[in-house]
C-alpha cells in the first residue's frame, strides 16, 4: 500500500483547497480516496475533470480539502479521460463542510465494482489511546478480525464498518474466516499513537490477493 502526495489538477474553484494554495478552513470538507479494485490503474475525476490520475491498487490520497458541496465522481481507466465510459460514477455526492469522509473504490462479496463513501468520525479520543475503525471492503465473505493474536470482531461484513478504541502502542492484527485463526489477509504491524484514529481497509480479491490499506487521521485526546 502506498500513500501518495498530492498531484491533482481539478477545476479552478478546487484548485485552492487541493493543492494547498491558502488555508483550510471550517466551511471545507476532508476527503481520503482508496483505491481497492485490484488489476486496473484508473484516473478519478470531480465535476468532470481529472482529480487523481494514475491511481494505482493500494493508493491512498489522504487529507483532501474540499469546499463542501455536491460532486460528480466518475472512475476512469487510466488510458482514458473523464469523458470516458465510467468504471465507476456517483452523481450527487454531497460533502459538509467541517466533516471527514473516505471514499472506497472497491469490489463487493459478488465481485461487482462498488464506491462506497463513509463518514469518519472526528471526535478526540480519552489520552494515551487511539481509535480503530476496521471496514470490511474486500470481495470476500464475512471475516473475524484478530489483533495481537486475540479475537476482536466476529463475522464482520462486506461493507460493514467496526470500532474500537486501544492504548497506544503496537498491533499485529490480520483477518481469517469465521470460526479459524489462519490469516486470510494479513498480518501487517501498525504502530498506534494516541491522538489518532486509524481506519484499516482490507481490499482486494481471491484472484489477485488481498491487502491492507490505512487513513490515519489526527483528532486529538480529550
Amino acid at each position: 500500500m502506498r500513500k501518495r502526495f498530492l498531484g491533482l489538477a481539478v477545476a479552478a474553484s478546487l484548485a485552492i483547497s487541493l493543492f494547498g494554495i491558502g488555508t483550510a478552513s471550517a466551511a471545507d470538507a476532508t476527503l481520503n480516496v482508496v483505491h481497492g479494485i485490484p488489476g486496473v490503474d484508473v484516473n478519478v475525476c470531480l465535476n468532470g475533470s481529472e482529480a487523481i490520475p494514475g491511481f494505482m491498487y493500494g493508493d491512498v490520497e489522504a487529507d483532501v480539502a474540499l469546499p463542501e458541496g455536491s460532486y460528480d465522481v466518475k472512475i476512469v481507466a487510466s488510458a482514458d479521460e473523464c469523458s470516458g465510459v465510467a468504471i465507476l460514477e456517483a452523481n450527487g455526492v454531497e460533502l459538509m463542510g467541517g466533516k471527514n469522509y473516505t471514499a472506497v473504490a472497491y469490489v463487493d462479496e459478488g465481485g461487482t465494482p462498488t464506491l462506497g463513501l463513509f463518514k469518519n468520525g472526528t471526535k478526540p479520543v480519552a489520552r494515551g489511546t487511539a481509535k480503530m475503525v476496521v471496514r470490511h471492503t474486500a470481495a470476500a465473505p464475512a471475516v473475524d478480525v484478530w489483533v495481537n493474536g486475540g479475537l476482536v470482531f466476529t463475522d464482520l461484513m462486506n461493507g460493514e464498518t467496526r470500532k474500537a478504541v486501544v492504548p497506544k502502542g503496537v498491533y499485529a492484527g490480520w483477518v481469517s474466516l469465521p470460526g479459524d485463526y489462519a490469516p486470510v489477509i494479513g498480518p501487517a504491524v501498525v504502530e498506534v499513537k494516541k491522538g489518532f484514529t486509524y481506519q484499516i481497509y482490507a481490499i482486494g480479491d481471491a484472484t489477485n490477493g488481498y491487502d491492507f490499506a490505512f487513513v490515519a487521521t489526527k483528532v486529538g485526546a480529550k
